[in-house]
Order: C-alpha cells, then structure tokens, then sequence
C-alpha cells in the first residue's frame, strides 16, 4: 500500500513510518525539510510546507496514494488538496478541540473522562455560546475552534477519513519537552521543586510510540474507522507531582516537591502546566473506543517509555531547549528560593496570627462495649 505521511519527522512520526514499513507499506514523507531523522532515509521525501495550499500542490502534483496519515500543516488545506486522490484520510488533531478544555461562561464543562461524543468548541451555538466567545481568553477559544474546523474539512472532502485526537506527548525531540523541567533541575542538585497547588492536576499523557500505536490501529482498520474520532493517551494518567516524582526516582534523585499556590508561584504555574496553566484543572481522556473498535494494544508500558526518555537525556547531555520556544522555563534558581523562603516564613506568622483547631480523627462506625447500649459517642 502506498501510503503519504505528512509530518512524520517528530517525536512520533518515525514510530508511525516503521510501523508502516513492517507492514510492507511503501512509503513516502511529506514535509518542510527542517528535519531529516537518520533512521527515515530509506523512505521517499518530498519537501514542501504543507500549512499552504500553493506549496502542497506544488510538491505532490497529482500524485495518488492508498492512504495519507496528515500528522502535520494545515488540514484545512491538506484535505481539500487530496480529495479524491487516496482511498483512506487519516488525520491527527488535539484534546484542545473539546469544550471545556479552556474553561469560559456557555460552554460544556470537561467531563473526567472526556469521551470522543463531548462537544467540541464550534459545535456551541445561541446566546450562551456566544456569551462564552465574548468573555473567555479569545485566543484559546480561537485555538479550539481552528481544531475544530479542520476536523470538519477533513470530513467534509473524505467521508470516509478518521481523526486522532492526542494528547500531551513525552518522547525525544518533543516540541515541548516538559520533562526536562524536572530533569534539569535533578541534574543542577536543586533541594527542591515548587508545584502549583502542590501538582495535584491530573492530564494524559501519551508516549510517542503508543501514540503511533493509535495512528496504526486506525490505518489498519479502514472500515471499523470510517468517518469516526478517537482519543489517544494511556490507559494511566500522572498527576503533576506523579509525573514529576517519578523522573526524580529513575533518575535517583531525592527531589523536594513543595506545594505552593498557584496564586503566588506564577512562574511554576504558567511553565509546568500545559498551555501556561489556562486549561481545565483535569483533562483526562477515555481510550476506551479505540480499544474496543480497533484492538488498540499499547506499543511500550508508559513508566518505560519515561525511563528510556529520562536514558535518553543522559545519552544527550548537551541538550539544549532553545529551539523550543514553547518550553519557558528559565530555572530562576535565586527567584526560586526567595519565594519558598518568604512563603514559609509567611506561614508561619499566619500560623502565630489566627488561632484554629485541629479536628480529631473520629471513626464513622459506632463501637459498643455492651450489647444493646450506645457507644461512647452516643451512637
């Protein structure tokens, strides 16, 4: 089968390109030429920007293939481009498309778990939906609402295609490598780590090759996927402080998370959470679909996936984010501990200010000493 990947220079194209391959598929990579793994040499390239419509038709011509998995550029102008030209349209999108995602007045509230039948931005209308578009960040908004609209086209010009939604990714060569937020703050012997509101904030994350997994599963199965959305993400999902935690143990370090507000530790709270912490508390995604329709079985368990990520760093000590300009943390050591210090400190004078209680453990059920008499609390 002849098969066009658009994109597959990232963290989790190469695993989708190999597991084409092994399936004896012929394939061909469509993209900007800004990166040329070594491991994909063997497989055709055409380089093109695939977020124009003009430079798209100048690369493919009118070339036809069996099935094109569009993992990167603009869908609104990939699927109009290709109508016609493949049998099976396979698009990956985001969890951004969900209402809720961004948090705004009118919309649907994120449900733990999402599922793929939970309205998307653009599905809102009428005075609620408009009272939401006026006071929530227009910038998200808009954000979901162009994921939105892709995905439509790419029904609109393939009845037949399909779309993966994912989710965060951790891998090498991320866009945005989150972890290293942790990693690097291991590798500086840093005491301690400050969490917004102590990490608690629940999001699924996708290794890169289970991510792949989920595209493979689709393309592998035309004609239970026609037309239908499936969310990707493992079947298990770290906390903040889970996450965080556990690099700090494969790495062997002993890392101090401390908890302060997200109120007063801004820089903590707008450089760990996704997106700068405007999202959803918890985005949690169910698989459950993809597993019950396509078979979907993870490629790789997540905890060792992280532990290869966290080898994969020690293999690259001179790892540098810069080219990442959605990674923002500055590893503000002095901020850092002058915050904690004044936090602490203010703690402790609330603590001598306002007199409280502290409320003692009571055991729900009675414990009678005779038969037939109430117990000590009466009951």
């Amino acid at each position: 089968m002849r098969v066009l990947v658009v994109g597959g220079t990232g963290p989790t194209g190469p695993h989708v390109v190999r597991g084409l391959l092994t399936r004896g598929d012929e394939v061909t990579l469509f993209h900007r030429g800004s990166h040329e793994p070594p491991e994909l040499a063997e497989v055709e390239h055409i380089h093109g920007d695939p977020h124009f419509r003009a430079s798209i038709d100048e690369a493919l011509g009118g070339r036809e293939f069996d099935a094109v998995v569009a993992m990167y550029g603009r869908l609104r102008h990939l699927a109009p481009a290709l109508a016609g030209r493949c049998g099976q349209f396979v698009a990956v999108g985001g969890v951004p498309v969900y209402q809720g995602f961004f948090p705004s007045p009118g919309q649907s509230p994120l449900p733990v778990p999402v599922t793929e039948d939970h309205p998307v931005v653009r599905d809102g209308t009428g005075p609620a939906a408009e009272a939401a578009t006026a006071t929530a960040a227009p910038t998200a908004l808009a954000f979901s609402s162009r994921l939105a609209e892709a995905e439509a086209a790419v029904f609109t010009h393939h009845a037949g295609a399909a779309v993966v939604r994912f989710p965060m990714l951790f891998g090498p060569n991320n866009p945005r490598p989150a972890e290293w937020s942790v990693v690097r703050r291991v590798r500086d012997s840093r005491p301690f780590m400050i969490l917004p509101d102590g990490g608690g904030q629940i999001h699924t994350r996708c290794a890169a090759a289970n991510a792949a997994a989920f595209v493979l599963a689709v393309v592998g199965a035309p004609a239970v996927a026609s037309g239908q959305v499936y969310n990707a993400g493992e079947a298990t999902s770290w906390s903040l402080r889970d996450w965080a935690s556990a690099i700090a143990r494969l790495m062997g370090a002993d890392l101090e998370l401390v908890g302060l507000p997200r109120e007063i530790a801004v820089e903590a709270t707008t450089t760990l959470l996704p997106l700068a912490g405007t999202t959803a508390t918890h985005v949690v995604v169910s698989t459950e679909k993809a597993r019950r329709e396509l078979g979907y079985t993870p490629a790789v368990d997540p905890l060792d996936a992280l532990a290869a990520l966290v080898d994969w760093y020690g293999e690259h000590p001179d790892f540098d984010p810069a080219a990442s300009p959605s990674f923002t943390d500055r590893f503000d050591y002095p901020g850092e501990d002058a915050l904690l210090a004044e936090y602490r400190a203010a703690a402790e004078r609330l603590a001598a200010v306002v007199e409280q209680r502290a409320a003692p453990p009571v055991h729900s059920m009675p414990h009678p000493q005779e038969p037939g008499k109430a117990d000590h609390r009466g009951r």
